[in-house]
């Protein structure tokens, strides 16, 4: 059975020919930069019983992660906001956070890794272009 990629090459391909690579850094840097307050959303908001925090937080990384391909975290993050639509956070609702940190933190590095990747694309492209 084969295993699912933390980060989709193709998603990641059809976002750099759509938008650039310069702008794509961005978005990437944006990911990296706000992520983790999402997480640490989901976990307060587990601790204080809160499942509207619980559920936008999963929400928001869920809706990030499809945008980036990241293919282990968006269902994670999906399930984590079924389980918190209905009003009451159960023991499966803290065992998904679990599994979503966990893949976040996959899911973290591949973005870093894919910022790297993508800077010698960027600092080729920007170079004047002659006329």
């Amino acid at each position: 059975m084969p295993t699912t990629p933390v980060l989709n090459p193709q998603v990641v391909q059809e976002l750099v020919d759509s938008l650039e690579a310069p702008f794509v850094i961005e978005l990437v840097n944006t990911f990296l930069e706000d992520s983790p307050q999402l997480v640490d959303q989901i976990h307060q908001g587990i601790q204080d019983n809160e499942t509207e925090q619980v559920h936008r937080a999963a929400h928001t990384l869920k809706s990030l992660s499809k945008t980036f391909g990241l293919e282990q975290l968006g269902p994670l993050c999906q399930e984590l906001e079924k389980l918190s639509a209905h009003g009451e956070l159960s023991e499966g609702t803290t065992s998904a956070a679990k599994d979503t940190e966990t893949a976040y933190r996959h899911a973290r590095q591949a973005m870093a890794d894919l910022r790297q990747e993508l800077a010698p694309v960027t600092a080729h492209s920007s170079r004047p272009r002659e006329s």
